[in-house]
């Protein structure tokens, strides 16, 4: 009976889940994005940091540098936290296991965020 099937009622709901390119996209973006931003935000932590820490500590505690360090950061948490759900969407096939890990790893990649745009903001209500 299934060889009178077409291909085309063999492959449904066989195929992707209709958002493939999406992340695919948001992680190429990311990526992108990323290149500078990192560039910049470790050249600026080296560069600083062999100045001492107080200096650094100034540093990132400019309103400018704030931004775009919160920006690298939160880029950085969004890009491996695509990067990993693909991962674990590709090779973990239990599907309570795969369900844990994909809100595990969503609240960690969000923790880890907002604990970097804290510490930023810490940082620029100093007082020196």
């Amino acid at each position: 009976m299934s060889e009178t099937r077409s291909p085309y009622k063999q492959a449904v709901g066989l195929g992707a889940a209709h958002r493939g390119s999406g992340v695919w996209l948001a992680q190429r973006l990311t990526a992108v994005a990323l290149i500078p931003l990192l560039g910049w935000f470790v050249w600026g932590l080296f560069a600083h940091l062999l100045a001492g820490r107080d200096v650094l500590i100034h540093w990132l505690a400019a309103p400018g540098v704030g931004i775009f360090a919160s920006l690298a950061l939160g880029a950085t948490c969004y890009h491996a936290y695509l990067g990993v759900r693909v991962v674990i969407e590709d090779y973990v096939h239990a599907p309570t296991s795969r369900w844990f890990l994909l809100i595990a790893v969503r609240f960690l990649s969000l923790g880890v965020a907002f604990a970097d745009v804290f510490m930023i903001l810490r940082l620029s209500m100093r007082s020196f």
